[in-house]
């Protein structure tokens, strides 16, 4: 008993037979489409979208101006601000931490463009920015730097949720035809840890 071939192989043969000195067949007339390239911003969203990273530039880069306005320094600008000294910082949540035995302490990591940050929540600090804490994917920390050896925290005091910022990184690239992505669809879920 011979197996049919499928109609997608039949055509493959079709097209072209070992031997034989006709052109392949059309199956069908296809027209040319040229894409518009993708400016930074759009890629950058649609590999986040796709791979949560990409290796064209991070969005912080390019939201740097915006936050710089915010007041916010680069990550690694920590390394030259004097311990006990105020600051605020803003990157993506990587990480996110409350280990048991640390008295309801929470820790969480920033990326930015520059290098990471870790962010020190008090339990009382917690409970006032709760929502803020456990729903953002990217976050705005003011309180005091913290210095210990090669260590550095930033001990918060208020904490602010920019994961808004997703739809801004669309906006201040163009990006019309992007159509309106949440920012849940452009940063990366962080790895939660108890």
């Amino acid at each position: 008993m011979g197996v049919e071939p499928l109609p997608l192989f039949a055509a493959a043969d079709a097209r072209i037979r070992i031997g034989d000195n006709r052109g392949p067949v059309e199956l069908a007339d296809e027209p040319y489409i040229t894409l518009p390239v993708m400016r930074l911003g759009e890629a950058v969203v649609a590999d986040y979208r796709a791979v949560a990273l990409s290796l064209r530039a991070h969005p912080m880069a390019l939201l740097r101006p915006l936050v710089r306005d915010l007041g916010y320094i680069p990550a690694r600008a920590l390394a030259n601000v004097p311990d006990g000294k105020r600051v605020g910082v803003a990157g993506l949540v990587l990480v996110r931490q409350r280990p048991g035995t640390a008295s309801g302490v929470v820790f969480v990591t920033l990326e930015d463009e520059t290098h990471h940050a870790n962010i020190v929540i008090w339990s009382a600090v917690f409970d006032q920015f709760r929502r803020v804490v456990l729903g953002s994917q990217m976050m705005g920390v003011w309180g005091r730097v913290q210095k210990e050896g090669e260590v550095i925290h930033v001990v918060a005091d208020r904490l602010i949720d920019l994961s808004g910022l997703g739809m801004e990184l669309v906006r201040t690239d163009g990006l019309e035809a992007m159509g309106t992505p949440d920012s849940a669809s452009v940063f990366p879920k962080s790895r939660d840890f108890k």
